[in-house]
């Protein structure tokens, strides 16, 4: 087993050659790269995130974009922790840029650093420190007869930032929308209101009503988040559509997410799912250790467990771990050779951990 703090790449500059694992996890591809790139040295999570953000761009693109990749993908760069709680940490690019934390994002990585002998595997329950951009997570891994058939992942802390916005969008009126955050920003809207269902079927609609929330919503847009300080414009929007009551302490709801500028995710999603629990709790309509499965619009389910309120800065928060169930799809290398003309727009890459 390698260990993080041990892991060393002596790749030449001009040429990667990329270990890839990709892991569906609710019906969405989650590429996690495990090896194969030179890793700066010495940074967080959280600054590891905003060098790539600020200087490297080009890896997003080169992970979610053609030639490599397509723009409904995630991807997810691994490497070894500053922390001395966690072995590894995780920077998450999407379409939308790069959220602080993503529920799939983190079960399909800590997956597949456990399918590669990267992290310990063991019968019965696996638990994991882990570093996002968003600071420590922990997360509990089941094994059965060497399979993992559960992941549960406890991210950042969710709270409603305002619960009413009105915006005026074009084409389709007037709308109120909640800015929920759970580890990445939401702009949340009820489906009802513009008569969608979530089904596959409204996918277009969907994205256009998204685009225009996050067109709305952009230029006027402040808010501080207690230990991230000052967030970005949402770049998702919750479509949030029947939630019903199952069983004691147990409800059920469907959702869809829209990934800015043309996404709409395949999974419930983790943050989603968290940012759903923690808009009902605000309505009254939930309590802190409620359960919700939520599911997508393709069908696939996750579950989220309320774990009772805490606090930062004053302000109460709810938190909530998510499960799932990743699957591999495949491994792989990703041959990335910097002479290629077809790669040229990566070619700034060649200075990335050097």
């Amino acid at each position: 087993m390698q260990n993080g703090k041990n892991l060393v790449n002596l790749m030449p500059k001009d040429n990667w050659l990329v270990d890839i694992a990709d892991v569906d996890v609710g019906g969405d591809y989650h590429r996690v790269i495990i090896g194969g790139i030179p890793i700066p040295k010495g940074l967080s999570a959280f600054e590891m995130r905003h060098l790539i953000t600020s200087e490297f761009d080009s890896l997003r693109s080169l992970m979610i974009a053609p030639p490599m990749g397509h723009e409904d993908m995630c991807a997810n760069l691994t490497f070894p922790s500053t922390s001395s709680e966690a072995p590894f940490g995780q920077v998450i690019m999407e379409c939308m840029g790069y959220p602080y934390f993503s529920g799939s994002n983190t079960a399909a990585t800590l997956f597949a650093l456990m399918e590669a002998g990267m992290l310990p595997k063991s019968e019965g329950s696996n638990k994991i420190t882990h570093e996002v951009p968003a600071g420590l997570i922990q997360a509990t891994a089941t094994v059965k007869n060497n399979v993992i058939e559960e992941m549960i992942v406890e991210g950042d802390a969710s709270y409603v930032i305002n619960p009413k916005i009105r915006l005026a969008l074009p084409d389709f009126g007037k709308v109120d929308v909640a800015l929920v955050w759970s580890g990445a920003l939401f702009a949340t809207v009820d489906a009802e209101q513009f008569g969608l269902k979530i089904n596959t079927a409204d996918f277009a609609k969907m994205k256009a009503i998204g685009l225009a929330i996050c067109e709305a919503i952009e230029p006027d847009f402040e808010a501080t988040h207690p230990s991230l300080g000052p967030l970005e414009a949402p770049k998702f929007v919750n479509f949030l559509g029947p939630i019903s009551q199952a069983g004691p302490d147990k409800f059920e709801s469907t959702g869809a997410i829209y990934g800015h500028p043309n996404t709409i995710f395949r999974c419930p999603t983790g943050t989603g799912t968290a940012a759903r629990m923690a808009y009902e709790l605000e309505k009254g309509r939930m309590q802190a250790n409620d359960q919700l499965t939520n599911t997508s619009p393709i069908g696939t389910q996750f579950v989220g467990h309320g774990l009772g309120l805490t606090e930062k800065a004053g302000l109460p928060m709810l938190r909530v771990n998510i499960s799932s169930r990743p699957y591999t799809l495949m491994r792989t290398q990703m041959n990335v050779d910097f002479q290629n003309p077809s790669l040229s727009q990566f070619s700034n890459l060649r200075s990335f951990g050097h």
